[in-house]
């Protein structure tokens, strides 16, 4: 699963949960709880991951274990750059939407 290749992959390059979450902009305790499994990932941190360590390589951290089939898709691969954008463009749509809900709420 993802929690332990996220997991070996922050112990190959030496760091600990609390360094972990200080460059990705998280709490120990959460990247804790990622890399544990007892809690599933978001898009921020998706975002963050891909930014701060570029050498990580998403199609690989998601990929399905042999005999695991995750979607319906057989041997869907999906480019780096692309999700990214996807999860960017949502991000910020969501974001503008909150501004036009808060914007009405005063309006009133």
């Amino acid at each position: 699963m993802y929690n332990e290749k996220l997991s070996k992959f922050f112990k190959a390059k030496g760091l600990k949960q609390k360094e972990v979450g200080a460059i990705l902009g998280f709490s120990p305790a959460m990247i804790g709880r990622y890399l544990h499994g007892t809690a599933n990932i978001g898009s921020e941190f998706i975002i963050s991951l891909s930014k701060n360590f570029p050498d990580v390589d998403l199609n690989d951290l998601f990929a399905p274990e042999k005999g695991q089939n995750m979607v319906n898709e057989a041997g869907a691969v999906y480019e780096k750059r692309n999700i990214l954008n996807d999860l960017e463009e949502i991000e910020g749509r969501i974001h503008s939407i909150r501004l036009r809900l808060e914007e009405q709420k005063f309006g009133e």
